[in-house]
């Protein structure tokens, strides 16, 4: 007599299969948002290390130029006699716009390009300069150049930026003490670009592509670089450690994306400036917000 035999199936059983896709949709649960936030933190560090990188190529070429950090209008300076000359003439301070300002340290290889976009960064304005000319330096005649024109910091519509950073404004008491070495640990000089002239208004900080980078899409957090190299994360415009001012009795904490009118242009400005026009003692810079 033949035994009969129940042949099993080796697939799976539809209720072995819901239950697998179950536990898979618990783990994914649980796991991306931990993920998700460990994605954040490795922007936010490595954001951090790039400030710092800058900040270091400024002191390295301090050295060279009695403690100021680079600036454009004592490299590409006024004319002596209706001749340009290298090193000589006075400082042309219509040049030091942040474009002219970055794309001469990349010239002088302090940094590369990629450094200066932050990988956090949310604006399709804003991308690396991918193909940067380091044939157009040249120190001598008429035409002279020292660094690629090409380099832009414009955040208007229509227009790109090569920088995710606002930089300290190239004007003023504020440029002349703190654009150098000295290592100023409650002065920042460098941080993530802020809401337009640090205000709080919702019509203008909620409208802010800023507040994307690190932060929610209601709040603004950025990492801060002050001028002894330190960088700390804040979620305010008015960091922790920063300078403060007074007028009379009352103690004025900077606004770092303000030109605060207590401090008479001593204070931290963070802006992107890509023309500044104007001569003698009188200059006005265009800026660029998002």
């Amino acid at each position: 007599m033949q035994n009969s035999k129940t042949v099993r199936s080796k697939g799976f059983t539809l209720i072995e299969l819901l239950v697998v896709m179950g536990i898979i949709a618990l783990l994914l649960a649980i796991l991306l948002p931990a993920l998700s936030k460990a994605r954040a933190t490795t922007k936010r560090v490595k954001d951090s290390t790039q400030l710092q990188q800058v900040h270091k190529g400024w002191l390295t070429l301090a050295r060279d130029n009695n403690g100021a950090f680079p600036t454009p209008g004592l490299s590409d300076r006024l004319p002596v006699n209706g001749t340009n000359i290298p090193g000589k003439g006075a400082e042309d301070v219509t040049q030091n716009t942040h474009a002219n300002m970055y794309s001469l340290c990349i010239m002088q290889n302090s940094f590369s390009t990629d450094i200066l976009v932050s990988p956090a960064e949310v604006s399709t304005n804003v991308l690396v300069l991918a193909n940067y000319n380091y044939d157009q330096y040249n120190p001598l005649g008429t035409n002279d150049q020292f660094w690629d024109p090409q380099f832009q910091t414009r955040l208007d519509v229509g227009q790109l930026s090569n920088t995710s950073y606002g930089t300290l404004h190239p004007l003023g008491a504020r440029k002349n003490k703190q654009w150098r070495d000295v290592l100023d640990s409650k002065f920042v000089v460098l941080a993530n670009r802020g809401v337009i002239n640090g205000s709080l208004q919702p019509t203008d900080y909620l409208a802010s592509k800023t507040l994307a980078i690190h932060g929610g899409a209601k709040e603004w957090e950025g990492n801060v670089c002050f001028n002894d190299g330190h960088v700390i994360f804040d979620k305010k415009f008015q960091p922790d450690g920063i300078s403060q001012y007074t007028q009379g009795t009352t103690t004025i904490e900077d606004n770092i994306f303000k030109d605060d009118p207590e401090a008479a242009t001593n204070d931290t400005w963070l802006t992107m400036c890509y023309q500044i026009t104007g001569s003698g003692t009188t200059y006005t810079a265009t800026l660029t917000w998002d």
